[in-house]
């Protein structure tokens, strides 16, 4: 009841404050509110402050043995993972043949890394891929027409993915512990990749932004995909995973991190879910 009452003294005090938008004052109110959303939404892309970390920790109690990282950039990520589960394999997945290189010169003294200079998407085969000059960051979203970021790649090149259910099957990997994914937008494909593969994924972390605008997938279409193969989904915050029912309040674009978790790991769900650890 006490949440219900503040709710509506705040939504009449915003109606209010609205009859007076164009006003200077109220409009900065206005832009510090929604930043102070976002933030409070988890717009952050440090691992160590972002929950991302203790996704991983709780995880690597679990006694990994294979792990896909897609979209590694230069092994940050799965340098850490390797630390923390030396008895996994760690797939590494990144695109960019340049990135890739910096990925081997970083992680060449780890003998748990398996990495693969190719893409994973739904579909096999050549790809136009954007990169820039300032950052190893890249993506083969479609921005043309997109001024707020057409600056910032400044040129393409071809390069080739392919599918993770013909991964698995040529690798003969018969069960994937967790799925690291953050490729600029892609994520969707990437899990359309697995196919009936899917149901041999344990836990899936995948990012849902700005990009996912230019590529046209929603947060209901990765709750839909994943839901239809028994995964549960949460929203990862600093010290908790807060799993959630999809609501269209939920297509803000803020650029957070989510877990997809099988339905039937109770114990590993209830960890995410409790606060702290």
């Amino acid at each position: 009841m006490f949440k219900n009452m503040i709710r509506r003294i705040g939504l009449s005090f915003a109606r209010f404050l609205c009859k007076y938008r164009g006003k200077s004052f109220i409009d900065a109110i206005e832009l510090n509110v929604d930043s102070f959303h976002r933030f409070m939404n988890n717009l952050d892309f440090d691992m160590n402050r972002n929950g991302e970390s203790r996704v991983l920790r709780i995880m690597s109690g679990l006694n990994m043995h294979c792990i896909f990282d897609v979209g590694s950039n230069v092994g940050e990520w799965a340098e850490i993972a390797s630390n923390l589960n030396p008895q996994a394999m760690i797939h590494t997945f990144e695109i960019v043949p340049s990135t890739h290189k910096e990925l081997l010169n970083n992680l060449n003294r780890l003998k748990n890394i398996m990495p693969n200079n190719v893409g994973l998407s739904n579909i096999a085969g050549p790809i136009k891929i954007h990169i820039g000059d300032a950052s190893s960051m890249s993506t083969s979203c479609n921005f043309e027409g997109n001024p707020a970021i057409e600056g910032y790649y400044t040129n393409s090149i071809e390069c080739k993915t392919i599918r993770a259910f013909d991964y698995m099957t040529d690798a003969k990997i018969k069960a994937v512990d967790f799925v690291k994914i953050d490729v600029e937008g892609m994520d969707l494909k990437v899990i359309q990749g697995f196919g009936e593969k899917l149901k041999c994924v344990r836990a899936l972390q995948f990012e849902y932004g700005i990009w996912n605008i230019i590529s046209h997938d929603l947060l209901i279409d990765f709750c839909s995909l994943l839901k239809q193969h028994g995964f549960v989904i949460g929203k990862i915050f600093p010290n908790q995973v807060k799993f959630f029912e999809y609501h269209f309040n939920m297509e803000n674009f803020h650029g957070s991190n989510y877990l997809a978790v099988r339905g039937d790991e109770a114990n590993l769900i209830e960890k995410m879910k409790a606060f702290g650890g």
